[in-house]
């Protein structure tokens, strides 16, 4: 996804169109202590990168034309599992390895990226990046290249000139202290690797990472996907049609999302013991209300009475109007009963 946690804040605050858009993770030590998270390219423009402290990021974003607000992963990672069923659905092989980023394999991947762009961008409003090549660093490297909002396909040969071409510190897993350590062995490109002596790279960078960048030399970029983490929850965002704070609208909305959350969890084969509804205020901020259970509820289990306890606990809380709503179901065990003692 292209600057995600910034292009997420851009779509839900259409009033700061065309303003720097800076996210923060606040120490909450002083003011404006901490780090940025991420910005959007306007931000980037004026010089403002993820890892600077947010006192420096404030004094190159003119107030008048910036916007400086606190991530928000609570609400990110329910858009991240929208894009995640978006991309399941679209590809055959999909490992997520980040709330923003997926490696996939399909046998017409590079006739699907560019649909899957679109698929994303029509039903969630948010611009993303494909690269496309036979091995997943070639892919990478592709996207990395492309952004934002790209497309890049490579052949064999387009990936082999792109990698051996690249200087060391572009390739995915290898860290500024390796490249800079290659460079003072004369490695300017990942091509000058195939003349570097294996035993050299052991000794200075270990077994593992010295055979990596030997066989990186050689042309063998690996083609392992990657092991997929198993799922922990399942969530369903949506927009009331209006703001308010009418519990029966809220419920009628959550009931809505919930049959088709339900349906993955019969799908999954999973029961749950943890029950959350997320609130989304007029101010634009995340708020989470939950309920566990002693015992797991199958996927069909009547959640009513829980739904309204937390939806009126939540009103009895806050003031704001509700803008949108959410559900998750987490802390899953499988249906699956035991067959035999042992």
């Amino acid at each position: 996804m292209d600057y995600f946690y910034a292009q997420v804040e851009e779509k839900r605050r259409p009033m700061a169109e065309g303003k720097i858009i800076v996210v923060c993770m606040y120490s909450g030590r002083s003011e404006d202590s901490g780090a940025v998270a991420t910005v959007n390219y306007a931000g980037r423009e004026a010089g403002i990168r993820a890892g600077m402290p947010i006192s420096q990021a404030r004094k190159r974003a003119p107030p008048a034309d910036s916007l400086f607000v606190p991530a928000d992963r609570e609400y990110y990672a329910l858009v991240s599992s929208q894009i995640d069923e978006i991309v399941r659905k679209a590809l055959s092989r999909v490992v997520q390895v980040s709330i923003d980023e997926w490696n996939a394999e399909d046998n017409n991947a590079a006739g699907k990226a560019s649909e899957l762009k679109k698929q994303i961008k029509s039903q969630l409003g948010l611009t993303s990046t494909a690269g496309v090549a036979p091995s997943l660093l070639g892919a990478k490297m592709a996207a990395s290249r492309a952004k934002p909002d790209g497309l890049l396909v490579l052949d064999k040969d387009q990936e082999k000139k792109t990698i051996e071409e690249s200087e060391p510190e572009k390739v995915p897993g290898i860290g500024p202290k390796t490249a800079e350590a290659l460079k003072r062995l004369g490695v300017q490109t990942v091509g000058d690797l195939k003349k570097t002596d294996p035993i050299t790279l052991v000794e200075l960078f270990g077994r593992k990472t010295g055979g990596r960048l030997h066989h990186l030399g050689l042309g063998d970029y690996g083609d392992e996907l990657g092991e997929e983490k198993e799922q922990e929850e399942v969530s369903r965002l949506g927009t009331l049609k209006e703001s308010t704070r009418d519990a029966n609208m809220i419920l009628n909305k959550l009931d809505e999302l919930e049959k088709d959350a339900r349906e993955w969890l019969m799908y999954m084969k999973k029961s749950y013991r943890t029950l959350s509804i997320i609130f989304i205020t007029e101010d634009m901020k995340t708020h989470t209300k939950s309920i566990s259970f002693r015992n797991p509820r199958p996927w069909n289990s009547d959640t009513s009475k829980e739904k309204k306890q937390l939806v009126e606990g939540f009103l009895k809380e806050q003031e704001l109007p509700v803008r949108r709503v959410g559900i998750r179901f987490g802390n899953f065990m499988d249906l699956g009963g035991q067959t035999t003692l042992f």
